[in-house]
């Protein structure tokens, strides 16, 4: 089970949670090719301090548009996209915290889902933090770690013995004011996955979480499951550049760069396969200008353009009246460029497999854009379609497969693969 995106239900989607996105959609699809039973996960933190602070600020916007000054939160919402939201809850003539705070909350969750499905990415479960609450996972987490005095009190605190497990300090679970802190509902989110028959539990998270990593996988130790069930894998920052220069291209979302934004001027293949082209543990830099150009210097358009050359030359072929099949003499492949293009083709599963095991779906943009590079290199070189009809069917097979393969290979990061360019 791959959980990733989850963002809190409180605004938009960003250029970073696309990141967590792009690479989250890509294991998915090809951890199911290589033949794990797998599943995507969104979860949603509809309950808390943040939602409460969403119900005040859009209250406040309501007051806005109502010509009243409007007094966000010190840790409220600021963007000026909630404007949207307190427009409908006038129209709806929705009054009170919890009246509010539940349409905001429903709101951005469509929303969410919205602009991941326009993005191409599509979740098989959504789970909601309230839901997760209602189950007592909870209550019986906290019992188990205090029958197994994994706990102690403090300043009228509970404290979970993370240290226990390797943490650099204990953490609180339960505040001084009887409050869940992060922690324990995360834990009993996960011991929710695992009861649904998930044996192998995968998260993606941005890196303002790293810390959270052995206090949930202390947790999840501690009742009674092995450490190896929860690996987190954490992805990197996104920051998109302009003529060299750092830009948000955010209309409404304050400091803020939102995915729908980038979706406006960049398209969806451009976009899944410039957030995959970074290893997931380093920074990435998106570049605006590069992606919105139609030339080899763009990786996207590189490998598109292999795989509509090739579909070019096969119909090149047919119009000769030469059909590309199966059946060639293997032994007219000899040029060294045919035999790194061949090579090339049989690596494939094994990129796949290092994929899967490495959580690394940037080999694959890396994977096709080296494919891509050899096909050009090889037809630079070398006529497909030539009086040597022998000659010809061994090469229109050899670069059948590589078409083939590019193909494969851009569907498994959300890629099109145009047979026209």
């Amino acid at each position: 089970l791959i959980e990733y995106v989850s963002v809190n239900p409180t605004g938009p989607i960003s250029v970073v949670n696309a990141r967590a996105a792009a690479v989250g959609d890509a294991l998915i699809r090809i951890m199911k090719q290589v033949g794990f039973k797998s599943a995507a996960e969104y979860y949603v933190n509809d309950t808390g301090r943040q939602t409460q602070l969403l119900a005040e600020s859009v209250r406040q916007r309501v007051n806005q548009l109502r010509g009243e000054k409007a007094k966000i939160p010190e840790h409220g919402y600021h963007g000026e996209y909630l404007l949207d939201v307190a427009q409908k809850v006038i129209d709806r003539r929705l009054e009170g915290s919890e009246a509010i705070e539940n349409f905001a909350v429903n709101y951005f969750i469509n929303s969410q889902k919205e602009t991941l499905e326009r993005f191409g990415v599509i979740f098989d479960n959504w789970v909601r933090e309230s839901d997760i609450r209602k189950t007592g996972l909870i209550d019986h987490v906290l019992a188990t770690l205090n029958e197994k005095k994994l706990t102690y009190r403090e300043e009228d605190a509970v404290f979970f013995r993370t240290t226990n497990f390797g943490d650099d300090r204990d953490r609180v679970i339960v505040t001084s004011d009887g409050r869940h802190t992060y922690l324990l509902p995360d834990i009993a989110y996960h011991l929710n996955k695992i009861k649904r028959n998930y044996s192998r539990l995968i998260d993606i998270w941005g890196p303002d979480h790293y810390g959270h990593i052995k206090g949930l996988t202390g947790g999840i130790v501690a009742l009674g499951y092995p450490e190896d069930t929860l690996r987190v894998l954490i992805v990197q920052e996104v920051k998109l550049k302009k003529t060299g220069e750092y830009v948000t291209m955010s209309k409404r979302a304050g400091t803020v760069a939102t995915l729908d934004d980038l979706l406006d001027h960049v398209p969806t293949d451009v976009v899944r396969f410039f957030l995959l082209m970074r290893s997931c543990s380093q920074h990435l830099d998106f570049d605006l200008d590069l992606a919105l150009r139609e030339s080899e210097d763009n990786p996207v358009y590189y490998v598109q353009y292999a795989h509509a050359r090739i579909k070019s030359i096969m119909q090149f072929a047919r119009e000769k009246g030469i059909e590309p099949s199966a059946d060639f003499d293997y032994r007219c492949i000899t040029q060294d460029e045919e035999i790194t293009l061949a090579k090339a083709i049989l690596r494939f599963p094994e990129m796949l497999e290092d994929v899967t095991r490495n959580l690394e779906p940037s080999y694959v943009t890396h994977y096709l854009t080296d494919l891509a590079h050899a096909f050009h290199y090889f037809y630079q070189k070398h006529r497909v379609v030539s009086d040597d009809e022998n000659m010809t069917r061994a090469r229109l097979a050899l670069i059948g497969k590589v078409a083939e393969t590019i193909r494969s290979g851009c569907a498994l990061i959300g890629v099109s693969a145009p047979e026209k360019m």
